[in-house]
């Protein structure tokens, strides 16, 4: 009989071992070895030999961030909303972000991140555009992601600009080539505090709705539901946000400067 026990006792642990594995949050990226993460907009990759520049938005700053909590690598795939559940579904992602998960079906979980935001405007201090009505006619410019800020600006009656990454964007209206940029409100402030964007600190009125970011996952992983939300949790107490909002707004800042090479040509 002691044999026979023996072997029972080895497939219970066996089992217990196979269904603390199907627990394990995010096991599929665990046994891949690799985070792959979807997001709604990648930028095209720079020219060979040209510099590379910081990306619109935190997306690729809360991947690596979630990425380092679980130990893996990170991989980025481009993936519109509409077509996340389908994604999830084959096991090409892991999880994607998205504003929001209204239109997503049954299969699919949101979970909130914490980190809302809206378009700010970036203008010249000695300018008198103070609200969106005066934007009407006028040059807006923003990043080629910022698909908010070009949906807000096209509202407002404004000549739509877009550019690969933000600090172009900027660039051009440092430089008098473009009357206001937008970014996210969230990123707005940190990069106001940097003596060389005093006079770039006007805005205009604030206008368009608040979104926020939000994690897409399959609803019967509940083990990496329960995972993602304790971690969201733990960002927003450790104040996440605003550290990765002011470390965007310190990289774009230098991206800038070095775009520049010399102060502004309004002096």
């Amino acid at each position: 009989m002691i044999r026979p026990l023996r072997f029972l006792a080895l497939g219970a642990c066996l089992a217990a071992a196979a269904a603390q594995a199907q627990a394990e949050p995010f096991a599929a990226a665990r046994a891949r070895g690799e985070l792959v993460v979807g997001v709604p907009y990648l930028a095209p990759p720079p020219e060979a030999g040209a510099k590379i520049r910081t990306p619109d938005g935190l997306d690729a700053a809360m991947a690596d961030k979630l990425g380092q909590r679980l130990g893996l690598p990170v991989r980025l795939r481009q993936l519109p909303p509409q077509q996340a559940a389908a994604a999830l579904a084959a096991g090409e992602v892991d999880l994607a972000l998205a504003d929001g998960a209204a239109s997503q079906p049954a299969s699919v979980a949101a979970q909130p991140t914490g980190y809302a935001f809206r378009p700010k405007a970036v203008i010249r201090s000695d300018t008198r555009l103070r609200q969106p009505a005066d934007a009407r006619g006028r040059s807006v410019c923003m990043a080629e992601a910022a698909t908010a800020s070009k949906a807000l600006a096209e509202n407002w009656g404004a000549v739509v600009r877009t550019y690969r990454v933000p600090s172009d964007a900027l660039v051009a209206v440092r430089e008098g080539n473009c009357d206001i940029g937008l970014v996210d409100d969230a990123v707005w402030g940190p990069l106001m505090r940097f003596p060389e964007w005093k006079k770039f600190s006007s805005t205009l009125a604030a206008d368009g709705a608040t979104r926020e970011r939000v994690w897409l996952l399959p609803a019967d992983d509940a083990a990496s539901r329960g995972w993602l939300g304790q971690e969201m949790r733990a960002w927003d107490q450790a104040g996440a946000w605003k550290a990765m909002a002011a470390k965007w707004a310190r990289d774009v800042a230098f991206d800038v400067y070095l775009d520049q090479e010399v102060p502004d040509c309004h002096g």
